[in-house]
């Protein structure tokens, strides 16, 4: 991430579900005093720094990481290089996806029977930085809406804002986010192979 010509450059890393990232910063010519510095960010961690960067050794905790660079001379920047491993800490539920790419297809996920009820489901979506993600909502069915005991719903989150909606019964809609993440949990009381959500998603190129 050196010799780039805008002041603010992303990269996203991304590998498979049961995966975790690390960094490590081979050279550095930030100037720090300047207020130049290197923010890293996933859905379980957030770090920033500028000083000794070359001895730090980053973890992502997760099988996503979005690194920021803040510059304010030409030419200065970090040398990074990253691996992926098996996770040490299981962070995600064996119904959980992740999906990459410009567009691509949601579906609920299946849970088999012998899984806990009580586990949420989840789909996380990832596209390039700088886009934002569309959904169109194209089959919803969650059930009876008079069934007041158990509720069936999707929750969908802009990772950016932390702001989430929520919607019930056979709603279709259409969403965007205001950034390039977002998650999905499946809040279902049905188990079985039955599919109750259909959506497709797209990234939107920046402006």
């Amino acid at each position: 991430m050196t010799g780039v010509e805008s002041s603010d450059c992303t990269v996203a890393i991304g590998r498979p579900l049961r995966e975790e990232i690390t960094i490590s910063i081979l050279e550095s010519s930030l100037n720090c005093s300047a207020g130049e510095a290197v923010l890293f960010s996933g859905r379980m961690m957030w770090q920033t720094g500028c000083r000794k960067l070359p001895l730090s050794l980053i973890n992502s905790r997760t099988n996503t990481l979005i690194v920021k660079q803040r510059v304010l001379l030409p030419g200065n920047g970090v040398i990074l290089q990253y691996n992926s491993r098996t996770a040490t800490k299981k962070y995600y539920q064996d119904c959980d996806k992740q999906l990459f790419g410009p567009r691509g297809e949601i579906v609920n996920p299946v849970q088999l029977p012998d899984q806990r009820q009580e586990v949420v489901c989840r789909t996380f979506i990832n596209v390039a930085p700088r886009h934002r993600i569309a959904i169109r909502a194209l089959y919803v069915d969650q059930g009876n809406e008079s069934n007041q005991t158990h509720f069936n719903y999707v929750l969908v989150r802009d990772v950016s804002t932390m702001k989430t909606m929520v919607f019930h019964g056979k709603q279709q809609f259409f969403w965007q986010s205001t950034g390039s993440q977002a998650e999905i949990e499946f809040h279902e009381n049905v188990k079985g192979h039955r599919t109750s959500f259909w959506a497709e998603y797209h990234a939107i190129e920046p402006k």
